[in-house]
C-alpha cells in the first residue's frame, strides 16, 4: 500500500482526539476491542490489508493512551501543593517573555519545599514577576528559588473560551507561581541542554544586531521574519498585519527553511564541491541549530523535519514523498508531545502545507488560462492554496477573515525573499561588524518599510476584515471534504457533475443546518467569567439577545481589555452576530469597561443605563453609541423591557428621586428582574444594603429562582432580610482575584446556613442557566 505512514499518522491523531473528547480509559479499551473485532470480520484472509489495519489500530491505541497518561500526569503533578505557599527550587529553562507590566519564565522544577519538608519533583512551572525600574533578567540555566502560592491552571472557563491549562501543557508546564523580586533567590548557573543554550545565545545575538542596524518597527518586523521574535512589534502593528492577512510572514516556517537549505546546498555542493553526504549532513546540522534559535516552534519543527527527511533520503538514495514527509513530521511531533495537536501554529502549519501539496497545481491550472502573468499566477496559486487550507482554523480561533489578504500578499511577495536574504546577511555580518550590517540595512529598511506601508494601507480599507461566528466542528469537516473533492479528487479523476446535483447538495446542507434552528428553545442565561467584574448574557427562546455589563480591567497600566479578550470571543463562540440590547448597570469600570469594544465592534440595536446616573461616567459608551447610531435609553424603577412574548425585564432600581451625592455609585445600579413564564431571575448590579432594605420595605416582588449576588458577594450586600424575601434556589457570585475580600466569608456563611447552593465564577468558571419556563437547569464550566 502506498503511503502507509499517512494512514498511521491519521490513526494516531484520531486516537489523541478520541482520548481528549472522552477522557475515558474504558471508552478507549472498548473502542479498540470493537475495531479489532470489525477488522477480523471484514478482512479475513487478506494478510496485507490485515497487517496495515492492525498497525493503524496500534497507532490509534498508542495515541489515545499516551494522551490520557500525559494528561493525567500534567493534571496531578503538583496537585498536592495547589493553592499552598511553597518554595520552588529549579532552573530557568526559557528566555524571558515580557507582557505589559509582567515578565514570565519557564522553570524546570527540582524540588518543592512545603511545610518544612522537601519533595523531589520533576516537571515545569510558569514563574511570573513584575517589571520595574530595577528588574533583572534571569538567564537560561540559572538556578532559582521562588517563594509564593502555587496555582494549577484552570481549563476552559467560558463556553468556547481559551483553555489556559491546555495551552501551558503544550510547553510541558503544569502549574504557575507569582512572586515579587524580594521572594526570589538566584543561584549559580548550571549546565543545561547545550542545543537550547546555543539557540538562546544566537537568538539574542541576532536580535541585538538587527535592533542596532534598523529603526524600531523595521527591526521588530525583520526579527519576526527571521527567527519568529515579535517582542519588538507593538500590539497595534501585529493587529495591522493580522487584519491585512500578512501575519504569516512573521511566522517562521517552510519559506525560512527553504532560504537556508537551497543557498547552503549551492554553496557546499557547487562552490566548495563537497560530496552530497557531507553537504547534506552539514545542512541538517545547520537546520537543527536554526530550530533551536526559533525556540522549537511546531511550525518550524514541521518544516525542518520534512527538510531533514528529504536530505536523509538523498543520502540513502531514497525518493522522497511530500505527504509521507508531512506524516513523519506530524508523528514525530505528536509522539514527543500529543498536546502539540492543539497548538494553533501546528494546525496552521500542517493545514497550509497539506493544502499546498494537494491543491496548488490544480488551482494554478484553473488560473493559467485567464491571461494572468505567470509570476502573478504563481503567487495567487500559492496564496489561495494556503488560504483554503487554513481558513476554517483561522475562523475557529480568531473569528475573522481578511478580505484584502490576496491583494496584500500579491504586493509584498516580490520583496519577501530579498528581505529574508538581506536580513540573514545582516545577522551574520553584524556579528563581526555592525557598520556593515547597517549599510546593508539601509537597503533592507526600504523593503521593510514598504511591507509595513502595504499592511497599514490594506488593513485600513473599508471592510478589510469581517468578523464571523465560530464555525461548528461538523461544518469544518464538511468544508474540508468539499475542498478535497473539488480541488484534488475531482480534477484528478476528471469527474463531471451535473448542475442539478449541486442544487441537491446545497438543499440538503441548508436543511441540515436550518432544521435544528427551528427546534424549540428555552431561555438561556450565562454568567460569563470575566474575573473581578460582572457580565451576563441572556438569550430568550425567541432569539432576542441581551448583554448586561461587560466586565473590565482596573489596571490602567495594562492594554488588556476584558471585552476584546473574553466577552466578544464568547459572543462569537456562542453564535451571536448581533445584540438587541446592551445594559450598563452602573458606571464602575469592572462593569462597563468591557462594553466599549462590544459597542465599537458589534452590531448593537439599543444601549440602556440608569436614569439617575451622571452621564460623565458613561461618556465614552454614549459617544460610541452616537457615532454608531445605537438607540440610547435611560431606565428607572417601574420601567419594563419586553424582550419577546414570554420574556421581559422589570426595573426595580434606581428610583426617579435617587440622590447620587448622598448615596454611593453602587446604589445607582439597575436592578432587573427577568421574567420568563413561571421562572424569574434577579440581577442586582452592585447595590448595597440600603437599597436591599428599601426593596424589602417597599414590598416589591423580588422573589426569584436565581439571584446574582450584589457587589461580588461583598459584606455590604446580600443581607438576611433580603435573602428571605428573594428566597432563591441558587445564588451566583461573579467574582475574580481581588484585594477587597470578595466574596465576604460572612455572606458565604449566611448562604450556607440557608442551604442555598452558591456558584462562584472564580471557582466554577462561567455559570450556564437554562429554562423551559417551568424548570431551571444549572451547569458550570469547571467542576
Amino acid at each position: 500500500m502506498k503511503r502507509p505512514l499517512l494512514l498511521f499518522s491519521v490513526s494516531f491523531i484520531i486516537g489523541v482526539l478520541t482520548a481528549r473528547i472522552t477522557n475515558s480509559h474504558f471508552f478507549i479499551i472498548a473502542s479498540v476491542f470493537l475495531i479489532f473485532s470489525t477488522i477480523i470480520l471484514l478482512l479475513p484472509g487478506r494478510s496485507g490489508s490485515l497487517c496495515i489495519a492492525f498497525i493503524m489500530l496500534l497507532f490509534y491505541s498508542f495515541g489515545a493512551l499516551e494522551f490520557l497518561i500525559i494528561d493525567n500526569i500534567n493534571k496531578n503533578r503538583f496537585k498536592e501543593f495547589e493553592n499552598e505557599n511553597v518554595t520552588v527550587c529549579g532552573v530557568i529553562s526559557s528566555h524571558p517573555n515580557l507582557k505589559d507590566t509582567r515578565v514570565s519564565y519557564t522553570v524546570s522544577v527540582k524540588e518543592i519545599i512545603s511545610g518544612g519538608s522537601k519533595v523531589k519533583k520533576g516537571g515545569k512551572i510558569l514563574f511570573t514577576t513584575l517589571l520595574g525600574d530595577d528588574w533583572q533578567v534571569y538567564e537560561h540555566g540559572r538556578e532559582i528559588r521562588i517563594s509564593g502560592k502555587l496555582n494549577l491552571p484552570a481549563g476552559r472557563r467560558n463556553p468556547g473560551g481559551f483553555d489556559y491549562r491546555e495551552y501551558l501543557a503544550q510547553s510541558g508546564v503544569s502549574a504557575t507561581i507569582f512572586a515579587r523580586k524580594e521572594n526570589v533567590e538566584v543561584g549559580e548557573r548550571r549546565k543545561t541542554n547545550v542545543l537550547v543554550s546555543l539557540g538562546l545565545f544566537l537568538r539574542n545575538r541576532i536580535v541585538s544586531v538587527i535592533d542596532k542596524s534598523l529603526p524600531e518597527q523595521q527591526a521588530g518586523l525583520l526579527n519576526g521574519m527571521l527567527i519568529g521574535s515579535r517582542e519588538g512589534l507593538t500590539k497595534e502593528v501585529q493587529q495591522v498585519f493580522s487584519d491585512s492577512g500578512l501575519s504569516h510572514i512573521m511566522a517562521v516556517s517552510g519559506a525560512n527553511i527553504a532560504f537556508i537549505v537551497f543557498p547552503l546546498l549551492f554553496l557546499l555542493r557547487k562552490l566548495l564541491h563537497l560530496k552530497r553526504i557531507i553537504a547534506n549532513i552539514a545542512t541538517i546540522l545547520v537546520l537543527i541549530v536554526f530550530v533551536s534559535i526559533t525556540g522549537f516552534e511546531p511550525s518550524v519543527l514541521r518544516a525542518a523535519i520534512m527538510a531533514i527527511v528529504i536530505l536523509a533520503g538523498q543520502i540513502l538514495h531514497r525518493e522522497s514523498d511530500a505527504l509521507t514527509s508531512i506524516s513523519f513530521a506530524a508523528l514525530a511531533l505528536l509522539l514527543y508531545n500529543p498536546y502539540n495537536l492543539f497548538n494553533i501554529g501546528f494546525q496552521l502549519s500542517f493545514a497550509a502545507t497539506i493544502s499546498l501539496v494537494l491543491f496548488y497545481k490544480n488551482i494554478k491550472n484553473i488560473l493559467s488560462p485567464r491571461f494572468i502573468p505567470k509570476g502573478v499566477t504563481d503567487v495567487l496559486s500559492v496564496t489561495l492554496a494556503a488560504q483554503i487550507g487554513v481558513l476554517p482554523i483561522t475562523l475557529y480561533y480568531f473569528n475573522k477573515f481578511s478580505l484584502v489578504s490576496i491583494i496584500s500578499n500579491l504586493l509584498v511577495a516580490p520583496v519577501i525573499e530579498a528581505i529574508t536574504i538581506l536580513g540573514s546577511i545582516m545577522a551574520i555580518i553584524g556579528q563581526v561588524s555592525i557598520m556593515m550590517s547597517r549599510l546593508i540595512g539601509y537597503v533592507n529598511c526600504a523593503f521593510l518599510s514598504f511591507v509595513l506601508f502595504i499592511s497599514k494601507i490594506t488593513a485600513s480599507l473599508p471592510f478589510a476584515v469581517i468578523r464571523t461566528i465560530t464555525p461548528h466542528f461538523l461544518l469544518i469537516v464538511l468544508y474540508y471534504i468539499a475542498v478535497w473533492f473539488f480541488f484534488w479528487y475531482k480534477p484528478m479523476k476528471n469527474i463531471r457533475i451535473e448542475f442539478k446535483y449541486y442544487i441537491l447538495a446545497f438543499a440538503v446542507l441548508t436543511a441540515s443546518f436550518c432544521v435544528p434552528m427551528l427546534a424549540p428553545k428555552g431561555l438561556e442565561v450565562v454568567f460569563i467569567d470575566v474575573g473581578q467584574g460582572d457580565s451576563i448574557f441572556v438569550r430568550t427562546h425567541a432569539g432576542t439577545t441581551v448583554l448586561i455589563d461587560g466586565g473590565g480591567n482596573s489596571s490602567m497600566e495594562s492594554s488588556y481589555n476584558i471585552g476584546d479578550s473574553v466577552v466578544i470571543p464568547f459572543l462569537l463562540d456562542y453564535g451571536v452576530t448581533k445584540l438587541d440590547l446592551v445594559i450598563a448597570t452602573h458606571g464602575h469600570d469592572d462593569h462597563i469597561q468591557g462594553l466599549i469594544p462590544v459597542l465599537k465592534d458589534f452590531r448593537v440595536d439599543n444601549f440602556v443605563f440608569p436614569e439617575c446616573a451622571e452621564k460623565e461616567e458613561f461618556h465614552e459608551l454614549l459617544e460610541v453609541s452616537r457615532l454608531r447610531t445605537i438607540n440610547v435609553f435611560s431606565l428607572k424603577k417601574g420601567d419594563r423591557i419586553r424582550l419577546d412574548g414570554d420574556t421581559y425585564f422589570y426595573v426595580l432600581n434606581p428610583n426617579r428621586n435617587f440622590n447620587g451625592e448622598k448615596q454611593s455609585l453602587n446604589n445607582s445600579s439597575l436592578v432587573l428582574k427577568l421574567h420568563y413564564k413561571n421562572v424569574s431571575m434577579l440581577f442586582t448590579g452592585d447595590i448595597e444594603k440600603e437599597i436591599e432594605s428599601k426593596l424589602v420595605q417597599d414590598k416589591d416582588d423580588i422573589s426569584a429562582d436565581i439571584l446574582k449576588a450584589a457587589h461580588h458577594g461583598s459584606d455590604t450586600s446580600t443581607t438576611q432580610d433580603f435573602l428571605e424575601e428573594v428566597s432563591p434556589k441558587v445564588v451566583v457570585i461573579s467574582v475574580g482575584k481581588n484585594n477587597f475580600g470578595h466574596p465576604s466569608q460572612e455572606v458565604i456563611e449566611r448562604l450556607e446556613e440557608k442551604r442555598i447552593p452558591v456558584l462562584r465564577t472564580d471557582k466554577h468558571g462561567a455559570v450556564i442557566v437554562k429554562s423551559n419556563g417551568r424548570q431551571v437547569t444549572v451547569r458550570t464550566m469547571l467542576s
